[in-house]
């Protein structure tokens, strides 16, 4: 990607990030041809059925990266495909159901957003083309071996550990953020595994910096209020979130930490928008465009098989200093944005 369509896309994320819609960046990229009429086409066009298992903050601003890596290779929602969206809204059970839908319907390719999606489809889908994204680990879901090795009708784009595998440089932003803190709570998902791993990871690497670490589950979305009043009732000093019911209610978590001062970091840097105090994290951009790029691919007939998994390795981090919790200038210095600060790209 390059040129005009890099600035574009950069620009719309700024926009997300200050709370206003990516869209717009993706009406202005390229040469429009004349869209197809919604109801006389929409049956002949190829679908693309995105699928992701919980409703995150920021969740459409990846979709649209989606489309943009899509129009990257001159394919327009509307014209040269049609798109159907949904969500397991953090219930996992409800998954399969939604992956037989959308073979059910004939989808060309299912787009397969975050671990938990992934490993159903792997379960349940055996010929038609899947491209994930916003994943940590497609290797342990099953969908191959290496970048190369992988199962014919999968392929997509992983971040392992989320940008950091062994989730060390999340205890080193925590502990240069908040030099101060000496005990650390994990809110986890335990019905997820890669939550699971992760949490572990992260236990392992904080108290190998010298930090306690106190564990708290949250078994769904109607729990994180009072596993939040929980962790924060033990004294910590930090809080990190992982799971995709953790994230998913993470405005009724940053209810109770923001009462106390807690900070609370996230692997998502739209979090951070809605009270977290930092977010290191990859570089999600990058990963839609390849992620729609390989969409669309599969769409003009190449095969999945031919693709090579992508590795995201690009990591930002973002800052928000204005969470009650004051944070030292030599972390916010090496930020790639701070809340508030438009000099900050």
């Amino acid at each position: 990607m390059h040129g005009p369509r890099r600035n574009s896309l950069a620009l719309a994320w700024t926009r997300v990030l200050g709370a206003t819609a990516v869209t717009a960046a993706l009406a202005g990229c390229g040469e429009k041809k004349p869209a197809a009429e919604p109801a006389a086409q929409a049956k002949t066009l190829p679908l693309v059925a995105m699928i992701r298992a919980a409703d995150w903050i920021g969740s459409e601003w990846s979709e649209d990266a989606i489309k943009f890596g899509l129009s990257e290779v001159d394919l327009e929602e509307g014209r040269d495909y049609q798109l159907k969206i949904s969500s397991a809204q953090g219930d996992l059970g409800t998954l399969p159901n939604l992956i037989d839908q959308a073979r059910d319907a004939k989808a060309k390719v299912i787009v397969a957003l975050q671990d938990a999606t992934l490993q159903v489809a792997v379960q349940r889908v055996k010929d038609t083309p899947v491209v994930f994204h916003l994943l940590s680990d497609p290797f342990a879901m099953g969908a191959g071996t290496t970048d190369s090795n992988h199962l014919a009708n999968f392929t997509g784009v992983y971040a392992p550990g989320f940008g950091d595998p062994e989730q060390e440089r999340r205890v080193d932003l925590i502990r240069r953020t908040v030099p101060k803190a000496k005990k650390l709570g994990i809110l986890f998902s335990p019905d997820e595994a890669l939550s699971v791993t992760l949490k572990d990871k992260m236990t392992t690497a904080a108290k190998k910096a010298g930090l306690q670490v106190v564990e708290q589950a949250i078994a769904s979305v109607n729990d994180a209020t009072q596993a939040a009043q929980a962790i924060v009732g033990q004294k910590v000093d930090a809080i990190e979130i992982y799971g995709n019911a953790a994230h998913s209610a993470f405005e009724s978590i940053i209810q109770v930490t923001k009462e106390k001062k807690v900070p609370v970091f996230s692997s998502s840097p739209f979090e951070v928008m809605k009270g977290a105090i930092a977010s290191f994290y990859p570089d999600f951009q990058e990963g839609g465009v390849e992620a729609g790029k390989m969409v669309g691919r599969i769409l003009k007939g190449e095969s999945p098989a031919a693709i090579p998994f992508f590795q995201l390795k690009t990591t930002k981090l973002l800052v928000n200093p204005n969470t009650g919790v004051a944070v030292p200038s030599s972390v916010t210095s090496q930020a790639n944005r701070v809340v508030g600060d438009s000099t900050k790209k």
